[in-house]
């Protein structure tokens, strides 16, 4: 980006050009899209675009990063939550996954917000290396974690089992994001990956 969103102005115009850029992909497709488009869609002159934006592949690639940089935040706030408690041990391994699983289908496919087509894209423009840098920093967060803690049943999350899980759940709400799923019971679709975390560690549902 050429110029940082510092003030609360600034921020409003990334989200505005982020929210812009996402629309005119989901109705006109990629090729098309001009950076011109995008500053009318927003609402704004093709100037104040360039303030922040040289071109439209450089939006794409802030809006990845904004994406993506917000789940992590918000992961690792969650497990520093989990880290400061006094009473680690006593952690319901069920709850623990399912407020993680929580983040993640929320940051990465279904929000129910404005920000619903912007995790779409994200999924179109990202490259392989983003994807993996993501994965990556996910699972050594959580096997921080989960080191720190000394759960005896979490424990058993090993770095092979920390890399399948979230590189299953990935996987899943990539494709959910993508094909647009319409999801009949949003419950279940958490219930379900719930449930494949908890059988890597040889757990279920009502033994957790």
């Amino acid at each position: 980006m050429r110029k940082q969103p510092v003030q609360k102005r600034s921020q409003l115009t990334i989200e505005a050009i982020f929210q812009a850029t996402a629309h005119l992909v989901e109705r006109e497709g990629m090729v098309s899209l001009t950076t011109n488009k995008i500053a009318l869609k927003a609402g704004f002159s093709v100037g104040t675009l360039y303030q922040y934006f040289s071109s439209k592949d450089e939006i794409f690639r802030a809006m990845v990063q904004f994406s993506r940089e917000s789940v992590l935040k918000e992961l690792s706030s969650f497990m520093y939550r989990i880290e400061t408690r006094i009473d680690t041990q006593t952690i319901d391994p069920e709850q623990f996954f399912r407020q993680y699983i929580q983040i993640c289908i929320k940051g990465f496919a279904f929000s129910n917000d404005e920000f619903q087509s912007i995790k779409r894209l994200c999924w179109l423009v990202e490259t392989p290396e983003e994807t993996s840098n993501t994965l990556q920093i996910m699972v050594d967060r959580l096997r921080a974690c989960l080191k720190y803690i000394k759960h005896p049943y979490l424990a058993r999350m090993s770095a092979t089992r920390c890399y399948i899980l979230n590189r299953s759940l990935m996987g899943c709400l990539r494709s959910a994001s993508l094909e647009r799923l319409e999801l009949e019971n949003a419950q279940e679709f958490e219930d379900v990956l719930v449930e494949m975390i908890l059988g890597q560690l040889q757990l279920s549902t009502q033994t957790s």
